[in-house]
């Protein structure tokens, strides 16, 4: 089994690596300067040169904010270049598996979304996921698609980052009391990608779109009240209070109020459990923590 990874720098990306070290798959992650999802010609190449089983894309424009203000350049990279893509994969026979997230969603729904529930998009970013999504069940035949809910790590920018960086810097937080979703430790999601793309290559004929998301929904606010706790242990910390707010209070493009997601349909396919994230998220504020101090010296 030979694996193309795009978006090797990104937070599932970079731990898709160790994983594939550890179960000895053969895998080429190329730079942007090596594939530049931009470069039409360039997927082409790489694709007819490599001759990889399976095309993992982890790549992406992610800024709701900017995605506002520049909405061509981020329909480009995350609708049309994934559309090349899936044309790509679809002449050299590779698979493409193509990470989504929970904002094709408008997050009024109270239960969990599956994937059976009709997507509706607000805002450019979400908007041109879902378009990808489109783009990639027309265009290539073996394909999966995995939407997430909140990935966290230590690396690139999400919730767990933000909360770690503003905790030690400002005695006030700001965070939503309105807003539910699933903490995925991008450790996870890589190891759930690693799974399905095993089973898919002994002619699992499982294609389709599929939900995962760690095991327990939470507030944002429960959350960060998790993050303040368990940093307490390793660091003094600058925060006095969290200030709540609610969703419609933030700035630029309103996320979904809901971005819990229903995980029966990955567990009844593919025996994919999805796991408890506390566990997790403990260990990675203490490893956080241990490499700056480590830095200091």
């Amino acid at each position: 089994m030979k694996v193309l990874l795009i978006g090797g720098s990104g937070q599932i990306g970079r731990e898709l690596l160790p994983v594939f070290q550890a179960k000895n798959i053969e895998y080429f992650a190329p730079t942007r300067s090596e594939l530049d999802l931009d470069q039409s010609r360039q997927i082409d190449a790489c694709l007819k040169q490599y001759k990889p089983d399976f095309v993992i894309n982890t790549a992406g424009y992610n800024d709701p904010v900017m995605a506002e203000n520049e909405p061509s350049r981020c329909f480009k990279i995350n609708r049309d270049a994934v559309a090349e893509l899936a044309d790509c994969c679809d002449r050299v026979g590779a698979a493409l598996i193509h990470i989504s997230t929970y904002r094709v969603f408008d997050g009024e729904k109270k239960d969990p979304y599956t994937e059976k529930d009709t997507p509706n998009p607000t805002g450019v970013l979400a908007t041109s996921r879902w378009q990808a999504e489109q783009q990639i069940h027309q265009r290539c035949k073996r394909h999966l698609i995995l939407r997430f809910s909140w990935v966290i790590s230590e690396h690139r920018n999400n919730l767990l980052r933000y909360l770690l960086n503003q905790i030690t810097k400002e005695k006030e937080v700001a965070v939503v009391s309105d807003q539910l979703g699933c903490p995925t430790p991008a450790e996870d999601a890589a190891k759930v990608i690693v799974a399905l793309i095993q089973q898919l290559n002994c002619d699992a004929e499982a294609w389709g779109t599929y939900h995962y998301a760690g095991a327990e929904p939470v507030s944002e606010n429960s959350f960060a009240e998790m993050v303040i706790a368990e940093a307490s242990q390793h660091r003094q910390l600058t925060i006095r209070k969290l200030k709540m707010d609610k969703v419609s209070d933030r700035e630029g493009i309103r996320p979904p109020t809901n971005a819990s997601l229903s995980c029966s349909k990955i567990l009844n396919t593919f025996g994919v459990h999805n796991r408890p994230w506390r566990n997790t998220l403990s260990r990675i504020i203490r490893t956080h923590y241990l490499k700056e101090s480590q830095s200091q010296y």
